[in-house]
């Protein structure tokens, strides 16, 4: 018999970890549509930038050993997996390795804390689909965006953030979605109410919720734009920006390359001092909030 009785499967985006899996990781990601050479090209770029791929797999299998230690430490109950949306280790096969050992109880958490259909809700609709007609006892995590220790990790990494910054101007940066499906999800109204919980705490005077990585559809996407609120501060005179990255909590293109290589490269190019607040990724007050979301679903 299994001395594991319970599952935790992690639910993420996926990343290539190379400039090899660039191009399939794009595919799969694209989903039959059509992607040009051009876009294949500019995508590799943003990687060779970064180091050459990308580090979230590798942060996701970090952050799944040490929720499985802060799980375990009474007794041993809980294997923690991860499952890709994109890439491997895919959702389906992480399932099928978890009914291999024996295990039927899952609890699945999506590692975005806020639910919306375009990440998080195709995660789940993955593994709903590879566990329908199974026995197993399959329980789902769509938000942990209030979790306390969430918010007390954010609110380290600010207050750390502003320890040398003179008259500050923080600016709170989430990924943009498009307007119809942000507000059929909620998507605003659980970035607000994190906003809330962070500020209850911490006085910020000057503070703006921005959007960033707007994805190539048309239509109409939430703003303003990072970008747009940094060119705000510059006509204002206010110099020190500090981006807090809450609408994510691993390092990945999106910060390391977006914010770290476009965004800073805006703020020089304003005159502007430029600080971020790093990612959560294994912090210890991340790992609880995790532990404390699995524990009490």
């Amino acid at each position: 018999m299994n001395k594991y009785l319970k599952a935790v499967l992690l639910l993420a985006f996926g990343g290539p970890e190379s400039m090899d899996e660039v191009e399939p990781f794009l595919k799969s990601l694209m989903e039959g549509r059509q992607i040009s050479v051009q876009q294949i090209e500019a995508v590799k770029s943003r990687y060779r930038l970064i180091g050459g791929g990308s580090p979230l797999k590798a942060i996701t299998r970090m952050q799944a050993q040490a929720l499985e230690r802060a799980l375990n430490t009474d007794r041993q109950e809980y294997r923690v997996f991860t499952g890709m949306a994109y890439t491997e280790p895919s959702i389906e096969h992480a399932v099928e390795y978890i009914v291999s050992l024996n295990i039927h109880d899952i609890t699945a958490l999506p590692l975005s804390p806020y639910y919306n259909s375009a990440s998080s809700g195709k995660y789940i609709g993955k593994l709903e689909k590879v566990v329908a007609g199974r026995d197993l006892s399959v329980k789902i995590v769509k938000s942990y965006h209030t979790n306390p220790f969430f918010i007390k990790a954010l609110q380290q990494g600010i207050i750390h953030a502003l320890k040398n910054m003179k008259s500050p101007f923080v600016i709170f940066s989430a990924h943009s979605l498009p307007v119809n499906t942000a507000k059929a999800d909620g998507y605003v109204e659980q970035l607000e109410q994190t906003l809330k919980l962070v500020l209850k705490d911490i006085s910020l005077p000057q503070y703006q919720l921005a959007f960033q990585s707007k994805g190539m559809s048309g239509g109409e996407w939430l703003g303003p734009d990072v970008k747009d609120v940094m060119d705000m501060c510059a006509k204002n005179g206010k110099k020190n920006i500090v981006i807090v990255p809450y609408g994510f909590v691993s390092d990945h293109v999106e910060t390391l390359y977006d914010i770290d290589v476009v965004y800073r490269q805006h703020a020089d190019s304003l005159g502007l001092n430029f600080v971020r607040t790093p990612s959560l990724n294994t912090s210890e007050l991340f790992v609880r909030a995790l532990k404390d979301t699995v524990i009490n679903v």
